[in-house]
C-alpha cells in the first residue's frame, strides 16, 4: 500500500478532480436514468423504454465504476459518490490515518483515523510533525 504526505496527495488531487467532475456529470445522468425508470415503471409499463432505460443505468454505472478504478489506481481510496469521498491513506506517529478529501474542497485539509471514518475528521494543522516521520506525513 502507498501512503502519501499532504504534498503528495495534494500534487495529484487537480488530476482527481478532473476525473470527478467527469463522475459528477455521469452521476447526474445516473440519477435522471433512475428516476426516468422509476416513472416508467409505475407508469406505462413500456417495456421497450424500460429495457433501454436499464441500459443506460448500467453503462453510466460502468462508466462511474471505470473512473472510480482510475481515481484508485493512484493509490487512493474513494469511500463515497454523493458527495464524492476520497481518502488517501498516510501514516502517522507509526499509525495509519487517511488525508481526507470532500468534492467541493479546494485541497487535503483534514484527516482521520482509519477507525474514524468521515466523522472523525480534523483539521490537517492538527498533525504534528515528528522528525522521523517528516517524509512520511508531510508536516
Amino acid at each position: 500500500m502507498r501512503y502519501f504526505t499532504v504534498k503528495e496527495a495534494n500534487s495529484i488531487l487537480p488530476q482527481i478532480k478532473l476525473l470527478v467532475d467527469e463522475i459528477k456529470e455521469k452521476r447526474e445522468k445516473l440519477y435522471k436514468s433512475i428516476d426516468s425508470y422509476e416513472e416508467e415503471l409505475e407508469g406505462n409499463n413500456d417495456e421497450l423504454e424500460i429495457m433501454f432505460l436499464k441500459t443506460e443505468i448500467n453503462e453510466a454505472n460502468e462508466e462511474i465504476n471505470e473512473l472510480i478504478e482510475i481515481i484508485e489506481s493512484f493509490g487512493a481510496v474513494v469511500k463515497g459518490i454523493d458527495p464524492f469521498l476520497v481518502d488517501f491513506p498516510a501514516l502517522y506517529k507509526g499509525e495509519e490515518i487517511y488525508l481526507c478529501w470532500q468534492e467541493g474542497e479546494d485541497k487535503i485539509e483534514y484527516w482521520h483515523k482509519v477507525s474514524e471514518g468521515f466523522a472523525g475528521r480534523k483539521h490537517v494543522s492538527l498533525l504534528q510533525e515528528q522528525p522521523e516521520e517528516k517524509n512520511r506525513t508531510g508536516i
